[in-house]
């Protein structure tokens, strides 16, 4: 969407960092012990949790609107020395991910309704979805906002047919703040897929392919 992409596009370029810093607590809770694999990091903004990914041994997919944050991001990764990430210019309301492809996917501070089941589909059986955005609550002036936030136990529905590993609605410390969050942490039935599929990238690098 050109104006959703404009939007962050403009927010990069005037030096803002949403959503930067250490990776989300909530994925470095939960991904230590893990075998590692394909990991697919959606709205990677400036790469944080990509990046931790990354360090952790995972192939990632990172995607993101706003070319301005991946080439941000793909200069962290080149200086960090990981080079196991693929930065992928991607407008989310089209671009899909395949199907059973990831061990673990993560969507940190994005949401898109009609993406739950698409999301659903990219994790391998026995793979983790790791998820977390902002709770629906009033506004200053009693106003909510809905459409971009979550209602409390959306996420358990949404993932009721999951083994729900752990899951919360309220306030969270992240970041050095206090933030109203819905949390939760799946886990896809079935057994776990032993290997990946297709090849690990070369190289860090942002997609060419035009939205």
């Amino acid at each position: 969407m050109r104006i959703e992409r404009a939007r962050w596009e403009a927010r990069y370029r005037a030096g803002e960092q949403p959503h930067d810093g250490p990776a989300s607590s909530l994925l470095r809770r939960w991904l230590p012990g893990r075998p590692g694999g394909r990991a697919l990091d959606m709205a990677t903004g400036l790469g944080r949790n990509a990046l931790y990914l990354a360090r952790a041994g995972y192939r990632v997919d990172a995607v993101d609107i706003a070319p301005t944050a991946l080439r941000e991001a793909a200069r962290r990764g080149r200086r960090a020395g990981l080079h196991s990430i693929r930065w992928i210019a991607g407008d989310l309301d089209r671009w899909r991910p395949q199907r059973t492809r990831y061990d673990v996917v993560v969507n940190a501070f994005f949401l898109k309704r009609r993406l739950f089941r698409i999301l659903k589909a990219a994790v391998k059986p026995g793979g983790l979805l790791i998820f977390e955005t902002h709770l629906n609550t009033p506004t200053p002036d009693g106003a909510v906002c809905a459409r971009r936030r979550l209602r409390p136990g959306e996420l358990r529905r949404v993932f009721g047919d999951w083994e729900v590993l752990y899951a919360k609605d309220g306030l969270c410390r992240e970041s050095g703040r206090m933030l109203a969050l819905g949390r939760i942490v799946a886990r896809r039935p079935g057994p776990p897929q032993i290997g990946g599929s297709g090849e690990a990238p070369k190289t860090s690098r942002r997609s060419s392919k035009r939205r």
